[in-house]
């Protein structure tokens, strides 16, 4: 390597080191949209034990909810080193570890959704990857054991949505040097129509039963994480983030449903699904009606 260009490095590596900070947002008050996404739960037949592979196109119809869901027990958790490899105490962050959110979900669920899985069956095991809309886009992967009995298998899906929220908040920033020197500044700042593109993710397990090689009862438990990282825009920029002091409670779902093959290409499922979760009291029920192509 050049001796300029490790003179380079070392400059902009010095730099990192003087100037270090903290930012800190506490929510008094806030309303976050939570779109959930479709009911997964496999191929849904017995596939046989030959190496092979299978595409599952898949068009959902659910009934269209649109509710609030206050949400119990989130509290504001200040931590030392939040937002920083280096941290400068925040003097004017408050320090409590239980000033308490008043916050809730805008619940959805998008009435039509579509997605598409692709499956290798190597001796029974199943792996997959898969892509959705519901509207915005996702992608999945699992893994699966299929028997002529029964299949059971795990996934994880990763999506990207344009999430509308309102919102109360107080944000801390702090900056300073090595050389004791620092500067805060303090914003409150209030937003009914705020919205910001978050990364959500939904993790759970299904098991399928075959009664008959067509007909299979199925079920599967989920956990969906509406906003997966706890940052917020500070709004006198725009553009910063601050850390959030607390995490999104997941939204948990189990559906239980019955699917059935009706020709080698198309496969009709029908089923009911329940939302729940540790920090709201309420339970959401949903009908699911899937077609899927197989080729």
């Amino acid at each position: 390597m050049k001796t300029s260009t490790i003179k380079y490095f070392a400059f902009f590596f010095f730099l990192s080191l003087l100037f270090t900070g903290c930012s800190y947002t506490y929510i008094e008050k806030g309303t976050f949209e939570a779109f959930v996404p479709e009911t997964f739960t496999g191929v849904a037949y017995p596939i046989g034990n030959d190496t092979t592979n299978v595409w599952k196109a898949n068009v959902s119809i659910r009934n269209y909810n649109n509710r609030y869901l206050q949400l119990h027990g989130i509290e504001n958790k200040y931590e030392e080193t939040q937002n920083s490899h280096l941290y400068v105490d925040c003097s004017e962050c408050p320090k409590d570890t239980n000033i308490k959110a008043d916050l809730s979900y805008a619940f959805k669920t998008f009435p039509v959704t579509g997605s598409i899985d692709y499956f290798l069956n190597v001796k029974r095991i199943l792996i997959g990857f898969g892509a959705s809309f519901n509207p915005y886009p996702s992608i999945r992967s699992s893994v699966g054991f299929n028997s002529d009995y029964f299949e059971v298998g795990g996934f994880a899906s990763f999506g990207y949505a344009h999430v509308d929220y309102s919102v109360k908040q107080i944000n801390y920033m702090e900056q300073g040097n090595m050389a004791g020197g620092n500067v805060t500044w303090i914003d409150s700042i209030y937003c009914d129509d705020c919205s910001e593109w978050k990364l959500n993710g939904n993790f759970g397990a299904y098991l399928n039963v075959f009664p008959t090689k067509k007909l299979s009862l199925s079920y599967s438990l989920s956990a969906f994480s509406p906003w997966l990282y706890g940052d917020i825009k500070c709004y006198e920029d725009g553009t910063t983030d601050c850390s959030l002091a607390f995490d999104f409670p997941y939204i948990f779902a189990q559906y239980f449903g019955a699917s059935y093959l009706f020709t080698k290409h198309v496969q009709s499922s029908l089923g009911a699904k329940v939302y729940f979760g540790n920090a709201f009291d309420e339970r959401i029920w949903n009908l699911d009606i899937k077609t899927s192509f197989l080729f």
